[in-house]
């Protein structure tokens, strides 16, 4: 993994961190700067910073830090992220408040600010979430593929017991393991409708890789509809429930 992409992935456990337990956050942020900032300041770190106190309601420490971030961005793609999270603070507008979520990028960022909102999620998956979302508006079936693996890997972080014992008695699959917790009402028809989705999605997009590997790199990029913002909403309804799903049994993420 790059540098950047660890402090990514650092600066996201250290806001889960916060966003639940300050002073644990505050050592986690510190570690972080201890350990990188010596060598080059990175506005992800202090992007994320800002997140974790605005979910705290600590509006103009996050203000001051999304600015900070955009100064140190030093790719425009993110500058421009920072900047329309700074215009939403600055209006005091929460992200249901300031995107149209008719318009397929603003839903895009819609739901970008809400995996950062839903701090009970696994940190990695938080960590590939993002990453997918950030490049989708150019790499949009890579995302699909991304989303696909989000949910595989959020299922066995929340429901590891009884994926363990489906591998044991059974050949596992997602498909398989999605209707064996419907069966013991463990999540909802509707639930398991939007993961058999974003499951379905995700397939599609891994097949339709022969077309990139016999060449045809614009035939694989335009099999896709890149406007199709159901496979979004799928995914905000599962994140969603696997967040409120974590806090209300008060599964515990590793500090």
């Amino acid at each position: 993994m790059s540098t950047w992409r660890d402090i990514w992935k650092k600066s996201l456990k250290a806001n889960r961190l916060y966003s639940l337990d300050p002073k644990k956050g505050n050592n986690a942020f510190a570690e972080l700067q201890d350990e990188y900032e010596k060598k080059k300041k990175d506005g992800m770190i202090h992007y994320a910073i800002a997140e974790a106190y605005e979910y705290r309601h600590e509006l103009d420490k996050a203000l001051e830090k999304y600015k900070l971030a955009k100064d140190l961005f030093p790719v425009d793609h993110w500058k421009e992220v920072a900047q329309k999270t700074i215009d939403r603070v600055s209006q005091n507008q929460t992200a249901e408040d300031f995107f149209d979520k008719n318009n397929f990028k603003d839903l895009l960022w819609y739901t970008y600010q809400k995996v950062y909102e839903y701090v009970y999620l696994d940190d990695f998956v938080r960590y590939v979430c993002l990453s997918a979302i950030s490049r989708a508006d150019s790499e949009w079936p890579l995302s699909l593929v991304d989303f696909r693996s989000v949910l595989e890997l959020q299922i066995k972080s929340t429901f590891h017991e009884t994926v363990q014992k489906y591998i044991y008695e059974q050949n596992y699959s997602l498909a398989n393991i999605i209707n064996e917790l419907k069966a013991r009402k463990l999540i909802s028809g509707g639930i398991a409708n939007a993961m058999h989705k974003i499951r379905k999605s995700g397939n599609a997009a891994t097949h339709q890789m022969k077309l990139f590997d016999d060449g045809d790199e614009n035939n694989y990029w335009n099999s896709f509809d890149k406007d199709d913002s159901n496979n979004l909403n799928y995914l905000l309804t599962i994140l969603e429930f696997f967040n409120n799903y974590n806090r209300e049994n008060n599964i515990k993420l590793p500090d």
